[in-house]
């Protein structure tokens, strides 16, 4: 995705799918281990499938489906999610999978569009919302969890507003919460960033107390 701040497609290389066969034997052999939590983890794990030669190759939610008929007591959890790649179908799959947690790891990293567009992330906040309302209806008692980014180069006192007013209404469970730091190499490493460390931090403190907060709310 090459999303602006981030160093993983330059130290990992592009992203590759390994064959389904090969997920479901892992799959068998922690079951017949006597494992009860298996995580299916990705970069991106909802883009699984994506950008193979290969036809018939199984997109995320048939994978999901076909772990989940594997005969056994156990749970499927996943991360991490992103919201291009988040669809329906996912959702569906999520409900219709006893075996599948009703937890979703969706990292949104701004409440601005204008940021998002900066970072490369490929959808709007709007779209964002959409994609929550959709799998709240659609999965009775998710759990949702996300990651959020605080002072990326250009980010205004109003960019960092619309980021307060998304957590606000979306009443996330927990946040994975971080302060900008420039990776070399990356494309926003080259963006100016006017905003001092100290307003940083603030903007940071805010949106944690807020969120410490909510999860305390959600958890009592």
């Amino acid at each position: 995705n090459f999303c602006s701040y981030c160093i993983v497609p330059y130290v990992r290389g592009r992203e590759r799918s390994r064959r389904p066969e090969d997920v479901l034997s892992s799959a068998e052999k922690l079951i017949a281990e006597g494992c009860k939590d298996i995580t299916l983890l990705g970069q991106n794990v909802n883009s699984y499938g994506k950008g193979k030669s290969e036809p018939g190759t199984m997109d995320f939610p048939d994978l999901l489906q076909t772990i989940n008929a594997l005969p056994g007591e156990f749970l499927i959890r996943f991360m991490t999610s992103h919201p291009k790649d988040a669809n329906d179908k996912l959702f569906c799959a999520m409900r219709d999978c006893e075996k599948v947690a009703p937890h979703l790891h969706l990292p949104f990293q701004s409440g601005s569009s204008r940021i998002l567009k900066l970072m490369n992330r490929g959808y709007t906040a709007e779209h964002y919302l959409e994609l929550v309302e959709s799998a709240r209806e659609k999965i009775p008692g998710l759990i949702l969890t996300s990651d959020v980014i605080v002072g990326f180069p250009g980010e205004t006192e109003e960019d960092f507003e619309k980021t307060i007013e998304l957590i606000e209404k979306v009443r996330f469970d927990a946040l994975f919460t971080f302060i900008f730091s420039p990776r070399k190499g990356t494309k926003a490493a080259g963006y100016e960033d006017n905003t001092p460390k100290e307003e940083k931090n603030r903007r940071f403190d805010r949106l944690l107390e807020l969120q410490n907060g909510i999860s305390a709310e959600k958890h009592a």
